[in-house]
């Protein structure tokens, strides 16, 4: 959560002229991290008990809503992406990948 967000920008080195791509980058991961959680706690409670065709259906909701919050998370890090630097595209190739 915030602790790699914080740890994330750092890696980068976010300039005073990137900071507003950031903040909108920090924003998408901010919410994609609560909606991770919310997925996690859902199929856990989807998975108890239920019949093989319930539980894939609880897998293909975690799924579906796992690619929405991806998609949410994409023009934010295209922006800030293009704001970075060469040096900092370096960072960023594997420091985002972390992230997701």
């Amino acid at each position: 959560g915030e602790g790699r967000i914080a740890f994330l920008k750092a890696e980068l080195a976010i300039t005073p002229a990137q900071q507003s791509a950031w903040d909108a980058y920090a924003a998408a991961l901010k919410k994609n991290f609560a909606s991770m959680q919310g997925m996690r706690q859902s199929m856990m409670m989807a998975l108890e008990g239920k019949t093989a065709v319930e539980r894939l259906d609880a897998h293909l909701a975690a799924m579906e809503g796992r690619h929405a919050a991806l998609k949410e998370i994409k023009p934010s890090l295209a922006t800030l992406y293009s704001a970075l630097s060469d040096e900092q595209k370096t960072v960023a190739r594997r420091a985002v990948r972390e992230a997701m």
